[in-house]
């Protein structure tokens, strides 16, 4: 089975002697390794401050506690996104507000934000979608309310030459394993450029050994994912430079193939690829199409697993993330996804769409 996404992990003899480095002096939670990479990730989004957690959940849930998010606040989210949004605004026990997104960059409507902001709002998350990244986040931040921008899909990627993960108060990345770089299947990062959240987040993540009491965490992460982290930092752009190609060869491949749309960056995107997202012109069953590729073999996939608004009101609210949902179909795209199979998956492709139109 060709899997829809897979991590791509390389250089492991290096990775290997420096886990036997850990090992040897013992240190195994945060230490010198960590620091490594948090560093790393400091220099390569230009921003001063880095602290690691546990996951990206773990740095969405402690981001909002830094901006004084509670019970009484109300938090922005879009629909067309995964669940861990909605479980870190849950987590604060503030109210969710879901809104739609734009059809063209699949990422939170600048004008649904506007027509959702109270007198309890008290941030707006930005994720920035399948390596494409949300073009009115300027626009956005322009509103006065603090933004958290979720990096995890499109680290690397660029909006008129600017790298996404500068426009908010704080920058959220999640390293699980199908992500564009991963620590060992779990892990995450929040960076920021403000010091008064840096420093509220360095003391709530970790409970132990404070004179002052306050409810805190345990969302470190462990000098081993770091190793990881540090190696995949390292190799990024090499790992975006795959995905382009695999989009290019895909998108020349499949250009003529009948009632189907690619989607593609626009003009001032600089895209890093993260998933290969094909949308239907016409209406057919997603899921008989995503059991045939299943028949010949190839994972596919809805590019999210369910809209929020449906997932937590238990109804589609957001006409555009339910026509997403119902249109759009994503095929595997990774770096370490070899010729012979990206040539079989086009192939079956225009198979498939031959006898379903």
């Amino acid at each position: 089975m060709i899997s829809h996404s897979k991590p791509t992990i390389i250089n492991k003899e290096k990775i290997i002697n420096d886990i036997k480095k850990i090992l040897d002096t013992g240190y195994l939670a945060e230490n010198k390794f960590v620091e490594k990479f948090e560093k790393k990730l400091c220099k390569f989004f230009n921003t001063k401050y880095a602290v690691g957690v546990s996951s990206g959940t773990a740095g969405l849930f402690l981001s909002l506690l830094s901006l004084n998010v509670d019970k009484d606040s109300e938090v922005i989210i879009p629909a067309y996104t995964c669940s861990a949004v909605l479980n870190a605004v849950l987590y604060t026990q503030a109210k969710p507000i879901i809104v739609d997104v734009n059809l063209d960059d699949f990422s939170i409507s600048y004008n649904e934000i506007k027509n959702n902001i109270s007198k309890k709002t008290k941030a707006i998350i930005v994720p920035h979608m399948f390596g494409y990244p949300a073009k009115e986040i300027k626009k956005i931040t322009s509103l006065g309310i603090p933004v958290i921008e979720d990096v995890t899909q499109s680290i690397g990627a660029k909006i008129n030459n600017s790298l996404v993960g500068n426009f908010g108060v704080a920058n959220v990345i999640s390293f699980y394993a199908t992500k564009m770089i991963t620590s060992f299947g779990e892990g995450g990062v929040v960076l920021t450029k403000n010091k008064k959240i840096y420093e509220f987040l360095k003391d709530i993540k970790e409970y132990d050994k404070k004179l002052k009491f306050k409810l805190r965490y345990n969302y470190k992460i462990s000098e081993i994912q770091a190793v990881m982290g540090v190696n995949q930092i390292e190799n990024l752009y090499k790992f975006i430079n795959e995905r382009r190609k695999i989009f290019e060869y895909y998108k020349n491949k499949l250009k003529n193939c009948k009632n189907i749309e690619i989607l593609e960056p626009q003009h001032s995107i600089k895209a890093v690829y993260y998933r290969f997202l094909i949308k239907l012109n016409k209406k057919v069953l997603l899921e008989k199409i995503i059991k045939e590729y299943k028949n010949f073999g190839i994972e596919v996939a809805k590019p999210i697993f369910l809209p929020l608004d449906k997932y937590y009101l238990g109804k589609f609210v957001c006409k555009n993330s339910k026509l997403l949902y119902d249109t759009t179909l994503s095929l595997p795209i990774y770096p370490s996804l070899n010729i012979k199979d990206i040539k079989f998956i086009v192939e079956v492709t225009k198979k498939i769409f031959s006898y379903f139109y």
